[in-house]
């Protein structure tokens, strides 16, 4: 990865945003019938150059070539990064806040996505969409503190990067979902855009859907109007409504429809396997990357719904109607007894095993191969690793020995393969102190973003010092090792979002050849660290897995 000065001028932004009105005409309440849309954009063959012509209309864009990182810590104070994210001299076009679908407000609170109503003249697509109405508010504790103002249920955007440079390019297509469980996040972020993995060869788009409540809440009455007996399950059927955006317009971007990758992390992950599950998402995707997000979650229908009541009872509304005049603010109040959804309110942000999206629960559905059978990648952190007489610096672990037997089973039924790992690396600095690699830290070397590697961590508070008092959390002292970490991750996915495969050479250095076998009764899995290193007994980790020498 190149390094620059703080000197060197960047590309300019351009800044502008176009308001546009959508209408509600026309209901559908299949979300994949309301897109009943021929793939494929009449454009002129040549040099792509704005406006680009999406089914909805044109779209302006602005170019970059590398940014540099700032963000936000739980103290209130920015940090900015030293270096760039990406490579000075490699632009790329970047659209952001495009609609994929029409604002879920008003009565269309708790129904699939509907239709863009197309537009006259030019949408300048230059700012980000608002990050989707989310509790805790007036200021989420994700992403720089964003205030209530830059939230709303008007979220249903997304953003394209791509370093296509004419018309008949056909990169492979990253769809990326953020993490937060089902219930916080969003990618209206510089970071979750960046330049780097574009210029490694893939067109990058990255999606805004409804969470918590406001996605996920079943109700007798949404189950009667909805025309398939079914109820819950909306931000999923964003992230459908949004792949299928993807197979009709991205070859407008340069990416290719018949290889689209999804990948996820956390709560990102989550949603891998939600689609993975579901019949809806048949041929939308065609790889699949699960990072630290392997759960198991849904309910039955009737289980849904009368979560959906405890939410109306404490609204203290009398129907559906009065619950869609409530404010997007009194609805998550209502909803959320603590950050993530859960406790006295009655209601847990889950799937829903409504016959429609999910035709059975999610454990059944991967148990007997019901899943989409797609190579799949799939992996934890070295703290993740789920040891009982220890305490882990985030609440998120995984027994081992579960994992390695559901991916056991899936590999018995599936013909495609399924790749494991175990990302194991830190900074210099932190592995001096006895740190591993942590819930999220994997995300900053897959966006190319190594130098923010502390940047979950200052969102949220100061554990680490008070589990470990030497723990020197303002210098992880990142280096070329983490440079090479970085730049070795991104091309192994970009390498598997191309040929379903992360093994093989690959134009860019650094990287020049990689060996990850396939994970199936011999138990083999990939530790990304430097070097990278192939071991066995992924389903027999009993331990902290710590960054190797």
């Amino acid at each position: 990865m190149k390094r620059h000065s703080s000197s060197t001028i960047m590309s300019a932004l351009v800044v502008g945003a176009c308001l546009l009105v959508l209408s509600s005409a026309g209901l559908t309440q299949s979300a994949a019938a309301a897109f009943d849309v021929p793939r494929g954009i009449p454009a002129v063959v040549g040099p792509i150059a704005d406006p680009i012509r999406i089914d909805s209309g044109l779209i302006s864009g602005t170019m970059i070539d590398a940014i540099k990182p700032s963000w936000q810590i739980f103290t209130g104070e920015t940090v900015v990064g030293e270096d760039f994210i990406g490579t000075i001299g490699e632009p790329v076009r970047i659209y952001r806040g495009i609609p994929y679908a029409a604002p879920p407000v008003g009565e269309l609170r708790w129904k699939p996505p509907q239709p863009v109503e197309p537009w006259e003249g030019i949408r300048e697509c230059t700012t980000f969409g608002p990050m989707a109405a989310q509790y805790p508010f007036p200021q989420s504790f994700f992403y720089d503190s964003i205030p209530e103002s830059e939230m709303s249920e008007d979220c249903l955007y997304l953003n394209v990067v791509t370093p296509a440079r004419h018309t008949r390019d056909r990169y492979p297509v990253i769809v990326f979902f953020h993490g937060g469980g089902l219930v916080n996040g969003s990618t209206s972020y510089h970071g979750y855009n960046a330049p780097a993995m574009p210029q490694h060869g893939v067109v990058w788009v990255s999606v805004q859907h409804r969470l918590g409540v406001l996605g996920y809440m079943a109700h007798p009455e949404l189950t009667a109007e909805s025309g398939n007996n079914a109820s819950g399950n909306y931000g999923m059927l964003d992230l459908i409504a949004a792949l299928e955006w993807v197979q009709r317009n991205i070859e407008a971007f340069g990416g290719d429809p018949d290889r689209v990758t999804i990948i996820g992390q956390s709560g990102g992950g989550m949603k891998v396997n939600g689609l993975m599950a579901s019949p809806l998402a048949e041929g939308l995707f065609h790889r699949a990357i699960c990072q630290s997000g392997f759960f198991f979650g849904s309910v039955p229908l009737q289980q849904g719904e009368q979560m959906g009541l405890n939410v109306q009872n404490n609204l203290e509304c009398s129907s559906l109607a009065e619950m869609r005049e409530k404010t997007w603010q009194e609805v998550v109040t209502a909803a959320s007894a603590d950050l993530f959804g859960t406790g006295d309110s009655g209601f847990t942000t889950v799937y829903t095993e409504d016959g429609y999206f999910l035709t059975d629960s999610m454990e059944d559905i991967f148990m007997n191969g019901g899943i989409h059978d797609v190579p799949y990648m799939v992996g934890v952190t070295g703290e993740e690793v789920y040891q009982p007489s220890v305490q882990s610096f985030f609440p998120v672990e995984f027994p081992m020995s579960w994992l390695g037997y559901v991916l056991q089973t899936m590999s018995g039924y599936m013909e495609s393969p399924i790749y494991a790992y175990v990302f194991t690396h830190v900074p210099e600095g932190w592995k001096r102190h006895g740190v591993n690699a942590w819930h999220g830290i994997d995300v900053s070397y897959g966006f190319g973003n190594q130098q923010s590697v502390s940047r979950f961590v200052y969102a949220i508070v100061d554990p680490l010092l008070t589990l470990n008092p030497d723990f020197t959390i303002k210098d992880p002292e990142v280096g070329w090792k983490d440079d090479w970490v970085s730049e070795t991750l991104m091309n192994l996915q970009v390498q598997f979002a191309a040929t379903g495969n992360p093994t093989g050479t690959h134009p860019r250095k650094w990287h020049k050849e990689s060996f990850w076998p396939v994970y199936d009764e011999r138990d083999l899995f990939l530790d990304i660290g430097m070097p990278l290193l192939v071991r066995p007994g992924f389903s027999t980790l009993m331990e902290k897995q710590p960054a190797r020498d």
